[in-house]
This record gives C-alpha cells, sequence and structure tokens, in this order.
C-alpha cells in the first residue's frame, strides 16, 4: 500500500470488537451487590480504554467505600467470571478485520494492546483463527502501568523489534489503532501515529485510506 508504517497495533474493546457494553453490563451486576450503581453514561464517559483498577479506586471514593487490592480482586473476579460466560456466544471480531490480520501479517508486524487481562482476549483472537498472525499480545498483566500510560505501547514495541532480526522498527513506524482517548493518549505519548475509530465497523476502511496515505 506504499505505506512508512511498519507494524499495527490494535487495541481490542471497541476496536477489534464491540465488548464495551458486555464489560458494563458485567460490572454493573457486580457492583450493584455492593450498593456501588454503575450508570452507562458514566461508565462510557470515564472508564472506557482506562484500567479496572482505576476504575474501581473512581469508585470507591464516589461512593465513599475505602479501597484495598483485596475488594478489587474479589470484584474483578466475580466480573471476569461473568465476562467469560456472556462473552463468548455474543462476540466475534468481524469477518473483514480477520482477513485484513490474515492477509498483512507477512507485510505488517501486528499486534493487539489491551487494558483487558489476557482472558478475556487471547480467547476471541484464537477462535478465529488469528493469533498466529499476531506478533506482540500485551494485556493488563504484562504492564505496570496501564494506558493512558505509554507502557503497553512501549512494551508491544520491544516485543517486535525482540523478533525482528534486527530490522529495528521505529516508534514512528507503528499506527495505533484506538477508540477511546486513554488509548489514544498512550500512543501518542509512545511516540506513535494514531488512527482514533469510533468502533469495530468502518474500521478496516479507515485503517486502508490511513495506509494509503503513507
Amino acid at each position: 500500500m506504499g505505506s512508512s508504517i511498519r507494524a499495527i497495533f490494535f487495541d481490542f474493546d471497541g476496536v477489534l470488537v464491540d465488548s464495551e457494553p458486555v464489560h458494563y453490563e458485567c460490572w454493573a451486576e457486580v457492583l450493584a451487590g455492593y450498593a456501588m450503581p454503575l450508570e452507562w453514561d458514566f461508565y462510557n464517559q470515564n472508564f472506557i480504554g482506562s484500567s479496572d483498577r482505576d476504575m474501581i479506586q473512581v469508585l470507591c471514593e464516589r461512593f465513599g467505600r475505602s479501597y484495598d487490592a483485596g475488594f478489587f480482586r474479589q470484584c474483578y473476579g466475580e466480573k471476569t467470571k461473568l465476562y467469560e460466560q456472556r462473552a463468548r456466544g455474543r462476540l466475534a471480531v468481524p469477518e473483514e478485520l480477520v482477513l485484513f490480520i490474515l492477509t498483512s501479517f507477512k507485510t505488517f508486524d501486528l499486534g493487539v494492546v489491551s487494558s483487558s487481562s489476557r482472558c478475556e482476549v487471547e480467547p476471541h483472537l484464537a477462535g478465529r483463527g488469528i493469533r498466529r498472525a499476531i506478533t506482540a499480545l500485551v494485556c493488563r498483566e504484562d504492564v505496570e502501568r496501564c494506558k493512558p500510560d505509554p507502557e503497553p505501547y512501549l512494551r508491544a514495541l520491544d516485543i517486535v523489534n525482540a523478533q525482528a532480526d534486527g530490522r529495528g522498527i521505529a516508534a514512528a513506524e507503528c499506527l495505533v489503532v484506538e477508540d477511546s482517548e486513554p488509548g489514544a493518549e498512550a500512543g501518542q505519548r509512545a511516540g506513535m501515529r494514531v488512527l482514533r475509530v469510533p468502533g469495530p465497523v468502518g474500521v478496516l476502511g479507515m485503517l486502508e485510506a490511513e495506509l494509503r496515505r503513507g
């Protein structure tokens, strides 16, 4: 496509799958049991693209509850079980993005960089047959600081370069595909080019147009 881009890093939630409504549904159900109601508008405006730990800290402060790591682990464990049950039959990477990944991984080094845990991401990639085409998979447990910190994207670049046979890729040669403000900020702070998309629908057209621009 005549592009100067050598690596493409996709966010997962909201880019490869429309998973945010499912995440919200599960979190709202869990937190209701702790008298911490979570409205969609508040979740959408404040927490999409942020880490779950940051979200729980904010909500504890909002509802006058003391935060501790044990409470977070308890909530997160309950939410993860619900999400695994509900996401299995409701979420799938769109076919057009599957085809792009499977036909492009020899041209570009590809990565998926998510603030979700690996158990919430990797099964969907494997289920669509595209895990093998992803050089770098970076999830919340792989980094100390989640988006908007640049660490997740810099970690993905390190993984790609470790397998690049001396073809060192610079941050400026990486394209980050993101739907959220924290994710876009993380890509920008990492020194990478950022393509902001509204969701999985239409990602391919916007991506191809960006690559044609070189």
